[in-house]
């Protein structure tokens, strides 16, 4: 077998056609199928983006319900959390020596979240101690999906399950 024999059978490879790219078919089968993906995705976006921001949200509301606590405890003084029902924020307040209350930081919740419900009188308060009242915070996002943080009387903060 000669040179040139041995380079065409080569070229032409098990199927017996020359190995020189895609097919038109097979680019439009392809460009289907991505089509068919980014449609999906684009659908589904709004939902997952609301689920990370209440998300966010909560883990932000436990973060500062913490800190709040550690506060309380690192000035010997009272620390408070202040919501309000439908609103997309919330506030932390220190109480001076004679018991009244200062705004010390307001903070907002992500884009479309905001407090459902804390059955706590609308405020969480923290002690010199570090001890709370009970307590549970419920946020809520642009889809009615709810989410839970629940405080207990030695200040320690859990966040619920979703569903719970």
């Amino acid at each position: 077998m000669d040179a040139s024999a041995r380079q065409s059978r080569r070229a032409l490879g098990s199927t017996g056609r020359r190995n020189q790219g895609f097919t038109v078919l097979e680019t439009l089968a392809t460009l289907a199928i991505v089509a068919v993906v980014v449609g999906g995705t684009v659908l589904v976006w709004p939902r997952i983006h609301a689920a990370l921001q209440l998300e966010a949200a909560v883990q932000q509301v436990a973060s500062d319900l913490q800190s709040a606590r550690v506060l309380a405890i690192a000035s010997a003084g009272t620390v408070r959390l202040v919501f309000a029902r439908g609103s997309s924020g919330y506030r932390r307040d220190r109480a001076d020596d004679h018991g009244a209350y200062h705004l010390d930081v307001a903070r907002s919740l992500p884009r479309g979240v905001a407090v459902a419900d804390v059955n706590s009188g609308w405020d969480l308060t923290f002690s010199a101690r570090g001890n709370a009242e009970n307590g549970t915070v419920v946020l809520m996002d642009t889809r009615g999906v709810r989410r839970s943080l629940r405080i207990n009387q030695r200040g320690r903060v859990t966040i619920l399950p979703a569903g719970a």
